[in-house]
């Protein structure tokens, strides 16, 4: 026999977000997410909703709480670690023009309908 002491808020919150996850707990997590009730009222066996109290039917006892108990097992895993920070490149000083093209613009037409069209010079 599974011991349902052990099933806090969290360890119900942790089984709820795996993908395994039984329907009766998915549509619970659902009602949490809802504001009907939390997570830590299903723990506490307070919760007079329905949809919390399926979560201890004998059905539940069978079937979902060897899932939670094996949550409650894990240890509480750390957050992944942050991705390295990527560098940044500098931006370019006052002095150094060397990324910018001022004659780039003018070979090309304009495209912008509403700016006002260049006289074709040469032809």
């Amino acid at each position: 026999m599974v011991d349902a002491s052990k099933f806090t808020a969290e360890v119900y919150r942790r089984a709820a977000a795996r993908p395994d996850a039984p329907p009766r707990l998915a549509r619970a997590a659902d009602c949490v997410l809802e504001g009907k009730f939390s997570w830590e009222e299903v723990a506490a066996g307070t919760c007079p909703h329905p949809l919390a109290q399926a979560l201890f039917t004998p059905k539940a006892q069978e079937k979902l709480w060897p899932l939670l108990a094996e949550v409650a097992a894990e240890p509480a895993q750390a957050p992944p670690p942050a991705a390295p920070a990527r560098a940044v490149k500098a931006p370019p000083t006052d002095d150094d023009f060397s990324e910018f093209t001022y004659l780039e613009d003018l070979a090309e037409p304009n495209s912008h309908p509403a700016w006002p069209q260049r006289p074709d010079r040469g032809r």
